[in-house]
């Protein structure tokens, strides 16, 4: 088992705050964070205001040592573990909403998750897995599994998942490949997606690979096919959103995540989700990507956020100085004609709106069947609940947690399930790929991304 991301990201991407409150009745601040790696929700008690970086340099030091039950930590001013609790009632994190299988067409092909095997973790939320279909019992397959474990996740989740599954076949998009429920009180509900898994790194981390010609053609494509036939702005065009199918020699785009109907408002029931950005469009991602892989030249996305890059300042450079490590099938100058014809072209034929795309994509809105309510009975406006409330009234709800990247790989005859279950298997050795593909799918943050 690989699971190397969390083995090198920097602590400001394992973790994640989602509350800090002053402590009652005594001094000091009272942090709920997230361990994206074992995936689970620590309360953080300090006897003082503290930064961010204390707060996750100090969980750093025990956070994968400490028993899977603890759901808060108290630190002394330095920072060193003095206390824990398992009492499910210190916790301040919230239990997601997720939508019934019903409420997603019926032909869609849907795993279980506790029929997944984790192979590897690409990031926060994004896991390598196997398992074995239905149709074909003996074979196995690898598929990369998206989830989400938050509340603040539940409709942008929602919308990623029903764009991704109603893109048609296209040669230059990672395939949709099923849906994945887990039951709760008996009832099917929809807990993530997976996606065909594509071997050989992305265009970000596998940098000897020749970027041909016709590449930045199918990524022209593509996004024509994205912007004017669907009306779907993608959102998030780099390389790490890019691979190359070695079996077909095609670009593959991945990760909606960012992703938009073209001048859409947005979800006005959930915070204006999937909302077009014009400073996230398309057209000009592409010229950056391009730029990028040509010169090897980040500073843009990493100094600016997407409303402050001006694509003319790339178009109108004198020269583009091709990187020494930069390998193409052709001059610099054939990559930037193809791109200035297309950005030419896209000026003289766009549309402003999904709902003048030759095909739009539709989809329902999110709809919660039975709301989270408080106490006095009227809907709960956020999409999730209050663990301690779902303990409490001894309501079931989905566990994620898992053990920590430090522990494995797990000792042989054993395997790692999605739903966070370690089982003894005799067949577990050998699900590793020899290349897995080291993806960052939904690991960026919205800033991250525009840098």
């Amino acid at each position: 088992m690989g699971s190397h991301w969390f083995s090198a990201c920097d602590l400001v991407e394992r973790f994640s705050h989602a509350h800090i409150s002053p402590r009652p009745l005594v001094d000091g601040q009272r942090w709920v964070v997230w361990d994206w790696d074992q995936r689970r929700s620590i309360d953080v008690l300090i006897p003082h205001e503290a930064e961010e970086d204390f707060i996750y340099e100090s969980l750093s030091k025990f956070i994968d040592t400490i028993p899977s039950d603890v759901v808060q930590v108290e630190l002394d001013e330095q920072g060193v573990l003095v206390a824990t609790s398992s009492n499910p009632l210190h916790t301040f994190s919230w239990v997601p909403f997720y939508p019934l299988r019903t409420e997603f067409p019926g032909h869609v092909a849907t795993l279980r998750r506790e029929d997944l095997t984790e192979v590897d973790r690409f990031g926060l939320q994004v896991d390598l897995v196997t398992y074995s279909p239905q149709s074909q019992p003996g074979e196995t397959r690898q598929a990369v599994f998206k989830y989400y474990i938050t509340e603040a996740s539940v409709a942008r989740w929602w919308h990623e998942v029903n764009c991704v599954m109603r893109i048609p076949p296209h040669p230059n998009i990672v395939p949709f490949d099923a849906l994945v429920v887990d039951s709760i009180d008996a009832v099917d509900r929809v807990v993530g997606f997976t996606t065909r898994y594509i071997a050989g790194y992305t265009l970000k981390e596998n940098d000897t690979r020749i970027f041909k010609l016709k590449y930045l053609q199918q990524l022209i494509n593509v996004v024509d096919y994205l912007n004017l036939q669907l009306g779907i702005v993608h959102g998030d065009i780099c390389p790490w959103n890019l691979l190359i199918d070695s079996s077909t020699d095609n670009i593959q785009l991945f990760d909606f995540n960012s992703g938009a109907k073209l001048g859409w408002e947005g979800d006005e029931e959930n915070n204006l989700e999937f909302q077009y950005d014009a400073d996230r469009n398309d057209v000009k991602f592409v010229i950056f990507t391009v730029y990028e892989l040509i010169t090897r030249e980040s500073n843009f996305r990493q100094e600016f956020y997407p409303e402050e890059l001006d694509a003319s300042e790339i178009m109108e450079q004198e020269v583009w100085e091709q990187h020494p490590d930069s390998k193409l099938d052709s001059p610099v100058d054939e990559y930037r004609r193809l791109l200035a014809d297309w950005v030419k072209k896209r000026a003289d034929n766009d549309i402003d709106h999904f709902t003048k795309a030759s095909q739009p994509l539709e989809w329902p809105p999110l709809h919660v069947d039975d709301p989270f309510l408080n106490a006095d009975g009227t809907p709960l406006k956020r999409k999730g609940r209050m663990r301690e409330v779902m303990v409490l009234l001894g309501k079931d709800f989905l566990k994620w947690q898992r053990p920590p990247t430090s522990s494995m790989p797990l000792p042989q005859g054993q395997r790692l399930l999605a739903t966070g279950q370690v089982v003894q298997d005799e067949d577990a050795a050998g699900n590793t790929p020899a290349n897995p593909a080291c993806s960052s799918t939904g690991a960026l943050t919205g800033r991250q991304t525009a840098r």
